[in-house]
Formats: structure tokens, sequence, C-alpha cells
């Protein structure tokens, strides 16, 4: 079942400058605080969490309010939520993952089995555990046909560069379920924009014949050049996939992942076409809340006509 779901938000810096009343207010609780914090931190758009961090820790003003504790916390959730990749020590990319996660500073690498520490306020893996997944011969081939599938996708479909990458994890369980991961995040925020996508797609292996696979894909886009508008979409798609042996089932979920996001991809170009010729000129209001033009005559005015005398 399809069900897509776009928000928009768009401010404006003001034109003039107001006035108000000073009023006071009584100080957030240092428990108030950080659940402010947390909102803020967790709502950042893909690529810039570690400016918004810095903002947040500018304004609480406090370490004993917002100590590296309460951020690591915050950014655990951040970056399992995101699946924020990184260069794990041997130099490949890995990808933090709920799906992968051993405790909250441990994850596994799923390619090679793995177990990587990983430092949240830094949003680096800085050393290699003791502890390794070794699964089953026949699962582990399934799983690794899957990457290698799902990867020659990606290199085709994504873009990877000095402001672009895209990362896969494929995780396999002892009884035989597969889950693909893909990560991928697109950000020049000189040029004020930034964007993010996040995929999963997970299915059982344990049988062959045709299966289903249910997929999972959000979106989220910034632009803030003179303002401040945000896109965020999802999608929930279920597919029908081959499992057959480890070549042919990931060919079949290579190709069924192929398809959702391509048609997915082509249904937010058409959203953009759009959001500018009817979206945004749906949100102008073309008559008061009176529903009658404005008469700009100065005599039918009382106001004006007060003025004159």
């Amino acid at each position: 079942t399809k069900d897509t779901t776009a928000c928009f938000s768009a401010t404006e810096r003001p034109s003039h400058t107001s006035i108000m009343a000073e009023e006071e207010y009584d100080e957030a609780t240092p428990e108030q605080k950080r659940t402010i914090a947390a909102y803020f931190i967790n709502s950042a758009p893909t690529g810039e969490v570690e400016e918004v961090v810095k903002d947040v820790k500018t304004l609480v003003g406090s370490s004993a309010v917002l100590g590296d504790a309460e951020l690591k916390g915050m950014l655990h959730t951040y970056n399992t939520q995101h699946f924020v990749s990184a260069k794990a020590p041997d130099g490949t990319t890995v990808v933090v993952s709920p799906f992968g996660e051993v405790d909250p500073e441990t994850y596994l690498d799923a390619a090679t089995g793995k177990v990587l520490k990983f430092d949240h306020l830094k949003s680096e893996f800085v050393s290699e555990t003791e502890h390794k997944q070794v699964l089953a011969d026949d699962i582990a081939a399934m799983r690794g046909a899957i990457d290698q599938a799902v990867g020659g996708y990606m290199k085709t479909m994504y873009k990877n560069s000095d402001r672009a990458n895209a990362a896969l994890a494929v995780y396999g369980t002892d009884d035989k379920k597969v889950t693909v991961v893909i990560s991928a995040k697109n950000a020049r925020l000189s040029s004020f924009w930034a964007g993010g996508w996040q995929s999963t797609y997970a299915l059982d292996v344990s049988k062959k014949g045709e299966v289903e696979m249910k997929g999972t894909i959000k979106v989220n886009v910034h632009y803030f050049e003179d303002g401040n508008v945000q896109l965020h979409t999802s999608l929930a798609k279920e597919a029908k996939v081959e499992v057959s042996d480890p070549a042919g089932t990931a060919k079949s979920v290579a190709l069924a992942i192929e398809r959702i996001e391509s048609e997915f991809q082509s249904s937010l170009e058409e959203l953009y076409v759009d959001m500018h010729s009817n979206t945004f000129k749906a949100m102008r209001r073309f008559l008061p809340l009176n529903r009658q033009k404005m008469n700009w005559t100065t005599s039918a005015h009382s106001l004006a006509s007060e003025i004159t005398k």
C-alpha cells in the first residue's frame, strides 16, 4: 500500500522591526530545556546536526544541564533514526542503524560481521571490538549475494562525491530474515540546501518461491536561502520477489528495489512540478476574509474621510 505524505514549512525574514512589550516568563526547568534541546537535535535536517548542536548548547548555556552524557543520548537517537554512515577503522563505510545495533555504542558491520564501537558525539567509529557475527553458510551466501546485487544498483543510481554519498548495509539473521538498508545524503550548506534519503527492505528467505518484501522510504530536503523550506515525505511499499538460489534471489530483490525507488523518484518530480504550479499558488489568499476585493477609492472608507477633514 502506498502511504505518501508531504509536509512543508516556510518562513521569511520580516521586512520591518516590530517592537513588543517586554513580558516576564518563568525560566524553563533543566528537564524542560533538555526536552526542547532533544526536539531540535532530532529534527535537524541531513548534514546539519553539528550546527544545530552548537546552537542548542549556546541557547541552553549550561553544561550542567546539557552535558556530553545528555548529548550522547540525543545523538544516539538521531544517528540511528537517520542511518548515519561513517568510515570504519579499516576504511570501509558502515551504516549506523537499529538493525545492526548491538548496544547504544556498538554496531554491526553487516559486510564483515565485525562489531564496531561508535562515538555518537564525534559521529565516527573509533575501534573494533572482539565480537563478530558468524552466520550459517546458507544465509551468509544469500546475504552476500543481495549485498552485491543491490550495491551494483546503487553504483548506477546514487551519487558519490565530495558532498554526496550513499551507503548500504544488508543484514542477515540465523532465522533467515534479510534487511536491506540504504542511506544517502547530498548536502551543500554553502549553497543553502541539503537532502537525505533512508530506505529499508525486509524479507524472509527461509522458503523458496514468491515472497513479500516490505519497503519503507523516507526523504527530507531543506532549502534555506532567504527563508526556510523543508520537505518531508515517506512511502510504504510492498513488492513480490522470487526466492531461489542466492544469485537468483539477489537479482529479484535488486530489481524490485530499483522499481520501487524509480517510481517514487518519478512521483517526487511530479510533486515538485505541482508544488510550483498549484500548491504555492493555493497558499496565497486572493481575497480578504470578507471575500470582497479592496476598494481603493479613499472616499469609500470612513478612516480616509476622517483624515482628510
